[in-house]
């Protein structure tokens, strides 16, 4: 016997003990009207006519308790999103999209920049397609914005660490002006974060001090988690325009406030923040650099370098070493700035970012302008830069420095 509709509602019927005049009075209409015929019932379940019109088809699953699948139906109703069965199928594929938002953020910190960007590739996927042809139901929509505005934050995380800066300004912006649009203070803050630090990057110091400033305030409305993550990159600001009370005022806040906190040495999450403890102390250990202070950056190193092996945060891992390469530098200290450049390098290879590999070549114009072009370990450096395809030569270069391996 050939399938059709009428053998699931027979089916269905019968499985209630409901007659085939009791259907009739609840059979929903097209029109929006009740009623039918019992022969049209009859014939229904004979299979002699048939129903085209969806909404009937749902509106019988929901009278027979029929399951949707069973008639060939979603559980989503792209005609009317707002239903039970449409509003739980898009939070079920939010819930989802969350879950991913926050194991790429976990991926950042441990594993190379091409994994993180397959990840928000898939997530672009997804909410393009969610754009163009789910549009999400009311009592979803705000929880739909505060994701996109995540997904857009990290694709401008990405255009950073690809040296796409304007770009990643741009994603920024957008994000604020979702943030805004709903009124989320959390997401509000951390836009404006972004923001600010990509102006500061762009050495346009002092919108970048105001967004930072916004974002502070804004996290007075958000979580503890919010508020460390803006003081502690407020207080990174604050030191590169020399203003050295706002700095100390802002990280030892970013501090006390991360402390307070169980468990946030692990970066749990909340409010989409993944900055752990591990990278306010790097914000401080940076901010001494841009007073001038190097010796309190080497002081923090043991610290530092305890609580990012703590953490497991292998993309904080990579970066430390500028800082104590930059310390060593500014002291003139150029074998140990040197040692301390060369590891930051390799660990930035390993990332495969742009971004950090940029910077080791930032370091060594620094040091070639300051006077030691030719000091034979920056020579070295600069040939490690200069060739680093060249494993051969790489690794006798890694022999002879290892010998001098400073402790």
């Amino acid at each position: 016997m050939k399938y059709h509709y009428g053998i699931t509602i027979r089916e269905g019927r019968e499985k209630l003990k409901m007659t085939q005049l009791q259907l009739a009075d609840q059979w929903p209409q097209a029109s929006g009207g009740i009623g039918v015929s019992v022969n049209y019932v009859s014939d229904v379940e004979r299979g002699i006519k048939t129903i085209s019109d969806l909404n009937t088809l749902r509106s019988l699953c929901d009278i027979l308790h029929i399951p949707l699948w069973k008639m060939g139906l979603s559980d989503y109703n792209p005609f009317n999103p707002n239903t039970f069965n449409g509003a739980y199928m898009y939070d079920e594929t939010l819930k989802t999209a969350e879950s991913l938002i926050k194991r790429t953020w976990t991926l950042r910190r441990i594993m190379p920049l091409p994994y993180v960007e397959e990840y928000v590739n898939d997530l672009n996927r997804l909410f393009d397609y969610l754009k163009s042809n789910t549009p999400p139901p009311i009592s979803s929509d705000q929880a739909f914005q505060i994701l996109y505005a995540q997904v857009l934050r990290l694709n401008g995380v990405l255009d950073v660490e690809n040296q796409r800066y304007e770009e990643a300004l741009d994603k920024f912006q957008k994000m604020n002006d979702i943030a805004k649009s709903i009124d989320h203070p959390a997401t509000i803050a951390i836009s404006y974060l972004n923001m600010g630090t990509e102006l500061e990057r762009m050495e346009r110091h002092d919108e970048a001090i105001e967004c930072l400033e916004l974002a502070r305030d804004e996290s007075f409305r958000a979580s503890k988690h919010v508020m460390v993550l803006t003081n502690s990159y407020l207080a990174r600001v604050y030191a590169s325009a020399k203003l050295e009370q706002k700095f100390k005022r802002a990280i030892e806040t970013a501090l006390r406030t991360a402390r307070s906190i169980e468990n946030f040495k692990y970066g749990d999450g909340t409010d989409f923040v993944f900055h752990s403890l591990s990278g306010v102390l790097a914000e401080k250990s940076y901010g001494h650099l841009d007073l001038g202070e190097p010796e309190e950056t080497l002081a923090m190193k043991g610290d530092i370098e305890k609580q990012i092996a703590l953490e497991a945060n292998t993309w904080l891992d990579a970066w430390i070493p500028l800082d104590w390469a930059r310390a060593h530098l500014m002291l003139g200290q150029i074998e140990e700035s040197v040692y301390e450049g060369r590891e930051f390098y390799r660990k930035a290879t390993l990332l495969k970012s742009p971004h950090a590999k940029s910077r080791a070549y930032r370091l060594l114009n620094t040091m070639e302008t300051s006077g030691y072009s030719e000091n034979p370990s920056v020579k070295e450096f600069r040939y490690m830069l200069d060739n680093e395809k060249d494993k051969t030569d790489l690794r006798e270069i890694d022999e002879r420095y290892n010998d001098q391996k400073i402790e």
